[in-house]
Order: C-alpha cells, then sequence, then structure tokens
C-alpha cells in the first residue's frame, strides 16, 4: 500500500515504522498479535505490534485503545516513562475513560510518585466506582504514602538538629 502523505509517526513514544500506512487487515493483525504477545507475557513484542498498528494513524487519530494497550506492556517492561507518556496521549483522547486514568496510576507508581498515582487512581475509582482492580492499586498506593511518610518523632528530630 502507498504512504499516506499525511500520515505521521505518532509524538507518543513510537518508533518509527517502515510504512506510515498500512491495511486494515495488517492494522488488525498488529493489534492482534500485541494482544496475544501481551497475554503471554511478551512485552516487547506486545510493544513492538502495538507501535506498528499506532504507526498506520496520523498522530491525532491514534486510537486511546492502542496507547492504552501499549502504555500496560511498557509498564509491563517496567518502561514507566514511555507508559506515561501514552497514558497522557489516552487521557487526552478519551478524558472520561477509567481506564486511561488506571494507566496513567500505574505509569506513576512505577516512578514512585506516589502523590500523583493516587490521584490518578482515584479519577479512575470517580469515572467507574466499582473497579475493584483500580481500589487496590490505590490502596497499595496510599500504603506506600503511609510507610514512607516522616514520623512526627522523626521530623521533630530533623527540625531540632543542631
Amino acid at each position: 500500500a502507498a504512504a499516506r502523505p499525511d500520515a505521521k509517526r505518532p509524538a507518543v513514544g513510537g518508533a518509527p515504522t517502515a510504512g506510515a500506512a498500512t491495511s486494515a487487515e495488517a492494522n488488525q493483525a498488529a493489534v492482534q498479535a500485541g494482544n496475544a504477545c501481551y497475554k503471554r507475557d511478551d512485552y516487547a513484542g506486545a510493544v513492538a505490534a502495538f507501535t506498528l498498528a499506532i504507526g498506520a494513524y496520523a498522530t491525532a487519530e491514534v486510537p486511546a485503545q492502542l496507547l492504552s494497550n501499549r502504555s500496560a506492556a511498557y509498564a509491563g517492561l517496567k518502561e514507566y516513562s514511555a507508559a506515561l507518556i501514552d497514558a497522557e496521549a489516552c487521557i487526552e483522547r478519551r478524558p472520561d475513560w477509567a481506564k486511561a486514568y488506571s494507566r496513567k496510576g500505574n505509569a506513576l507508581h512505577g516512578l514512585r510518585l506516589l502523590d500523583p498515582a493516587a490521584a490518578a487512581y482515584r479519577k479512575a475509582l470517580e469515572l467507574e466506582p466499582n473497579n475493584a482492580i483500580v481500589a487496590k492499586s490505590l490502596l497499595n498506593c496510599e500504603q506506600l504514602l503511609r510507610d514512607n511518610a516522616p514520623t512526627s518523632s522523626a521530623a521533630a528530630a530533623a527540625t531540632s538538629a543542631p
């Protein structure tokens, strides 16, 4: 297939693809391959497949679901900065989608940015109150915040030191 002149590499952390345009069948095959790779914990394969599928779209047209899937795969690789970029791009496209905020929370949690992670999980729960997985992630994040909070005696000792 000939490359579309308006097709660009997504500005969401993707690698360049050999051809920006692919047929709908090839694009769907890439998505299916990404899902299969993810299910068998082949996160690098999933990132590669989702990046190929994303490359078929102009930047502004990349579906939120693909960004969400790639964000999860990046998180599986512990590449939390890349996961965050995709999660934020996902939120731009679907600001009312709980999963987008859950992906953002997961990335921030992985980066140990616990306050913003908790805020993202809370937003996800605001949009989808019965999501047990997000509720558990929020509880884990809040526990880490409590565990890492300075105790009042440690804070007093730090301020009264000579």
